[in-house]
């Protein structure tokens, strides 16, 4: 976590303002959301104008905290928000958006509507959503996007701004009538450059990523159950025609990870880019969940991925 200058905090009537809204010094009336502590609001002319702890501890914390909450000021006074729009994602104007809208077991940072249609929006400071969290917004069928803002430093407002409208720091996370279509695409992919399999005995033989050493020391592909199939975003299952369509094969740096860790005590752990997808279909919402779920479920070890964002 990078720590921040404090740039926006809460005045006495709780109200989130920024550093050049408040009298300067002791008497600017305002707290850290975080942790409560008494705030100096600092403007001079030497360094950033910027809020300090009254106590001279500016942890870490209270700074992410800070940035979540001007990050979020930004887009409601500005109100845009990330939309896809003729299949891309563009920064649109929209009448209201609300913060920690209940929704009942989720409360998005941000919430609006765009053409009639729920868009939230998370801000991605100190924790990313998580397995949990995407599960939920697909129960709901919520279009959801993630800002992160989690790997730059940031010493102003038109900072932070420019950040938040950056492409580059956006990742989709779900979107219904654009995930529908995904699907569409990949299966047609997976049928044009894939194999059918039959399945047996709810199993599925020679699973090319299910690599294992035969009695004399081969590596062969094993079989596999269909139920994991059913998460593997490598393939798809034909339930009326008991058969499994599979592009596995392609996929040789990922069958060797798994090989050679199931063999150790390590977990596995590969570092990709934040926006990074495994993309066999064009699409942009992210399968890595899934495709966590499918190798822990295969090796028996736990599995994650861990986003790092390019500079």
């Amino acid at each position: 976590m990078n720590k921040h200058y404090i740039l926006q905090a809460l005045n006495e009537e709780g109200k989130s303002v920024f550093i050049d809204d408040v009298p300067n010094g002791k008497n600017c009336g305002c707290h850290c959301k975080e942790c409560g502590g008494n705030l100096i609001a600092r403007q001079g002319n030497i360094k950033a104008h910027h809020f300090a702890h009254a106590s001279g501890n500016d942890s870490i914390k209270c700074s992410m905290t800070a940035l979540h909450l001007l990050a979020e000021e930004i887009i409601c006074e500005e109100k845009k928000i990330p939309a896809f729009v003729n299949g891309n994602i563009e920064f649109v104007e929209v009448k209201l958006i609300e913060k920690e809208k209940n929704l009942g077991d989720i409360k998005p940072d941000l919430y609006a509507e765009y053409e009639g249609k729920p868009v939230a929006v998370e801000i991605f400071v100190s924790h990313k959503v998580d397995e949990v969290k995407f599960e939920k917004i697909q129960n709901h069928k919520l279009t959801t996007f993630e800002i992160n803002l989690s790997d730059l430093d940031f010493e102003t407002k038109e900072g932070v701004r420019k950040a938040i409208y950056d492409l580059n720091n956006l990742r989709p996370i779900y979107d219904d009538l654009y995930t529908k279509k995904a699907l569409e695409n990949k299966k047609q992919f997976i049928d044009t450059n894939g194999i059918v399999k039959r399945i047996s005995n709810d199993k599925v033989f020679q699973c090319p990523l299910n690599r294992v050493l035969s009695n004399d020391m081969r590596v062969i592909c094993d079989s596999i159950k269909s139920k994991l199939c059913e998460r593997c975003p490598f393939g798809y299952i034909t339930k009326e025609q008991n058969t499994v369509h599979c592009i596995g094969h392609h996929f040789n740096e990922f069958s060797n990870k798994l090989f050679l860790y199931k063999y150790s005590n390590q977990n596995i752990n590969i570092f990709a880019p934040y926006n990074w997808r495994i993309d066999v279909t064009n699409q942009k919402i992210s399968t890595l969940y899934e495709l966590a779920e499918y190798f822990s479920s295969l090796t028996n070890r736990k599995f994650t991925v861990s986003s790092k964002k390019n500079k």
